[in-house]
């Protein structure tokens, strides 16, 4: 298909006839007189024209919300996906600047899908597809905005050589701003503007590769490109957030050392806003996960909420503050925050799977069914994933399924799949529990059995000591494994032993509690 599909037009508003039995209005300019006051005519015509134009309501904007699906690459060559995926991301964050304007960033496959259908799954009055084409030497994207109803209500198009790049993302975001909400307000500008193609050419190819960081060496990749980006245009913020993030990432993809990266982070983002200002709101997301890592519950919160509360916010902020408002035992919160991210990215892979975690930790199991669906879908993967969704299988007694998502799951982080099959036969005969713990005591011993896994494991089997044992190596420095699985259903023989609040008073979290007006109560946490 070489050009957006065309579906025609339809009027706005349905055409109104006039009453038969009601003579049209005669003009007034046809019964003045000319007189030698001809003037006076002049006058009234200037001000009914200010009765017009000051009483006279401003137009509705055509739409109020966005829904902005993935650019086909058209072109026919493959290494320029890179190219329609950044566009269509930097064309993203320039709408989000438009005030009352809601923009989701889209990032399902809606292949064969209505206008209408996609408009609904994204809770959005309207959607803009786009497309890239080469003509000659030079790029073009054309793009397409239709209503849930249907009517087309803006398409255009803009083409200039790849070294503007950028330039065009901005033509048409403001293409797009005059179509949809007028002419009024001052010209649509992204808030960080790279000086130079080629920096702006690797940090799009470094979020690509990013985006796609479960293939291996792709991290790595993506921290030469954005190296490469900041090495080129040192003023151009986004590629300084983007390396922070894979810092923070790595000790849990890569196994590096939790404090020297988290350092490295914050080198890098505090260099990014000396450099660019603009990306200060979006770098709280980054300070509140190393205080997350750090267990400064205060301060994480604090940067979190301006992180979430910013005029421009990425969803994978409001997965983060899930995660942390998670590992103090607040877990509803944690719902919220993860549903917020949704809200804003309802195709993201990420908060998809965060709705499912945090909903299999509050015991909801059917609930979490419909979300692992859809991430799966949507791609997502990651060993906490996998194993969230084989416990929500394995309290249903469907061991058979949850099989193959645990055994993802454990050789994701590494380790021996030998305690599966005794676990799974004690979970089912609990005579078996002191064979499967035996199986447990010997993977553990070799240190093929992660922690995350281990201490819900004992729990499960019962084994309560055991348990603790594992939880304790939580005060170690870091996050030896997301501290949110302390306040699972299962967990709540150990919420009965005063050892429990004495891990927290350890782990910093009941002075967090103290702080925010939270209390533990009835084996749960309440706020407020």
């Amino acid at each position: 298909m070489g050009t957006l599909v065309r579906r025609g037009y339809c009027l706005q508003k349905p055409v109104e006839l006039l009453d038969p039995h009601e003579p049209a209005p005669v003009p007034v300019v046809a019964q003045v007189r000319k007189t030698s006051r001809a003037w006076a005519l002049a006058a009234i015509i200037v001000m009914l024209g200010l009765g017009v134009y000051i009483f006279w309501p401003a137009p509705s904007p055509l739409v109020n919300s966005i829904g902005v699906l993935p650019f086909d690459n058209l072109t026919g060559e493959q290494s320029n996906d890179y190219v329609a995926s950044g566009f269509k991301e930097e064309l993203v964050h320039t709408l989000q600047n438009i005030p009352g304007l809601t923009v989701i960033n889209a990032k399902g496959n809606y292949d064969g899908m209505e206008d209408g259908e996609i408009a609904q799954e994204l809770r959005v009055d309207s959607v803009l597809r786009g497309a890239l084409q080469m003509e000659s030497n030079d790029l073009k994207f054309s793009y397409q905005v239709a209503r849930e109803d249907g009517v087309n209500v803006s398409s255009g198009q803009v083409k200039g050589p790849r070294e503007k790049l950028f330039a065009q993302q901005e033509e048409l975001a403001e293409m797009v701003r005059r179509h949809i909400i007028g002419d009024a307000g001052k010209k649509l500008l992204s808030s960080s503007r790279p000086r130079d193609f080629d920096a702006y050419d690797s940090y799009i190819r470094g979020i690509f590769v990013l985006e796609r960081r479960g293939v291996e060496g792709n991290l790595e990749e993506a921290i030469t490109l954005f190296e490469k980006s900041i090495r080129l245009d040192p003023d151009y913020g986004p590629p300084y957030l983007a390396l922070a993030e894979i810092y923070v990432l790595l000790p849990d993809y890569r196994g590096t050392d939790v404090e020297q990266s988290n350092a490295k982070a914050i080198e890098i983002v505090n260099e990014g806003i000396a450099r660019d200002p603009a990306i200060a709101d979006a770098a709280n997301a980054v300070f509140g996960f190393v205080y997350h890592k750090q267990k400064n519950w205060i301060d994480a919160e604090r940067v979190f909420i301006r992180a979430t509360t910013a005029p421009v916010v990425e969803s994978n902020a409001f997965n983060w503050y899930s995660l942390m408002l998670g590992s103090v035992g607040r877990i509803d919160a944690a719902l919220e925050q993860a549903l917020a991210g949704l809200e804003i990215d309802p195709s993201s892979a990420v908060i998809n799977s965060r709705v499912a975690i945090v909903v299999t930790w509050l015991g909801k199991n059917d609930i979490a069914a419909e979300y692992f669906e859809r991430s799966r879908l949507l791609g997502a993967t990651g060993a906490t994933h996998l194993l969230a969704h084989g416990l929500s299988l394995v309290r249903q007694g469907k061991f058979g399924e949850a099989r193959q998502f645990i055994d993802g799951g454990v050789i994701a982080r590494g380790g021996s799949t030998d305690w599966i099959d005794p676990s799974f036969a004690a979970l089912a005969d609990p005579s078996k529990r002191s064979a499967a713990l035996a199986v447990v005591d010997e993977v553990a011993a070799r240190g093929l059995l992660y922690p995350q896994i281990e201490v819900t494991l004992r729990m499960m089997l019962g084994d309560t000591d055991g348990s603790l044992r594992v939880a304790r190596m939580l005060a170690q420095p870091g996050l030896l494994f997301e501290m949110e699985m302390l306040f699972l259903p299962e967990f709540v023989p150990m919420h009965r032993r005063p050892e429990f609040l004495e891990l927290m008073s350890l782990l910093g979290i009941t002075a967090y509690w103290d702080e925010t007006g939270c209390v533990w109560r009835d084996r749960a946490v309440v706020c407020g």
